[in-house]
C-alpha cells in the first residue's frame, strides 16, 4: 500500500493550519423576544437566543489596474443633408360651372358639353310642339386653379376618400383604399 500522501497531507496541514486560523470570524445570531434577527460581532444582549458561527473572513478582490485609456473619438460621421427633391406640378384641377350656377370639379378638361330641351328655357310653355321637342347645346365653364388652389382640393379631397374608404362596403373598400393612395402619391409629389 502506497502511503506517501500521509506525510504530504500532514505537511500542508502543519503551513495551512496557522495562516486559516487568522483568516477566520465569529458571527453570532440573536433572536430578540419579538422574533427579529440580528447579526453582529459581538455577543447577544440579555434575553435574546444566541448562535454562533465560525465563518471564513471574507476577502477584499484585488484593486483593479487602471482602465486603459479610451481609444480616441473618431471624427463624427458627416452629415448628409438630404435635398428637398424638387416638386413635381400638381395635377390639373378644374372648377366648373354650369349657366344655372352649379359648381364641380374636375381633374380633368371636361365642359360637358350637352343638348338640353329648350323646354327648361322656356318653362311657361311658349314653345311649339317642334320647338318643344328640339334641344339647345351648352357646356360648363371650366377655368383651371393655381397649383396651391389645387393642392387644397387634393388635400379636402383625400380626406372624404378616407372618410369613404373606413364606411365602404366589402365590394367597393378596394377601390376607396386605391384612391386614398393616390392621392396621397399626389400631395407627397406635389405639395408641401
Amino acid at each position: 500500500m502506497n502511503a506517501w500522501w500521509v506525510p504530504s497531507l500532514a505537511a500542508a496541514l502543519l503551513f495551512v493550519g496557522p495562516a486559516c486560523a487568522g483568516d477566520t470570524v465569529v458571527v453570532h445570531r440573536c433572536v430578540d423576544a419579538k422574533g427579529r434577527v440580528s447579526l453582529q460581532d459581538d455577543p447577544c444582549p440579555k434575553g435574546s437566543q444566541q448562535s454562533t458561527r465560525e465563518m471564513q473572513r471574507p476577502v477584499d478582490a484585488p484593486a483593479r489596474a487602471p482602465a486603459a485609456p479610451a481609444p480616441p473619438a473618431s471624427a463624427p460621421a458627416p452629415v448628409v443633408l438630404e435635398r428637398p427633391r424638387p416638386l413635381i406640378e400638381p395635377p390639373p384641377m378644374y372648377l366648373c360651372t354650369s349657366y344655372d350656377g352649379i359648381v364641380r370639379e374636375s381633374e380633368v378638361y371636361d365642359p360637358n358639353p350637352r343638348c338640353e330641351p329648350l323646354a327648361l328655357y322656356y318653362p311657361n310653355g311658349y314653345l311649339t310642339p317642334q320647338q318643344a321637342g328640339a334641344c339647345r347645346w351648352v357646356q360648363d365653364s371650366c377655368v383651371r386653379l393655381s397649383d396651391a388652389a389645387a393642392c387644397e382640393r387634393f388635400r379636402r379631397k383625400r380626406t372624404e376618400a378616407s372618410s369613404a374608404a373606413m364606411h365602404a362596403f366589402s365590394d367597393t373598400a378596394a377601390y376607396r383604399k386605391s384612391e386614398v393612395e393616390r392621392l396621397t402619391q399626389i400631395i407627397d409629389e406635389s405639395c408641401r
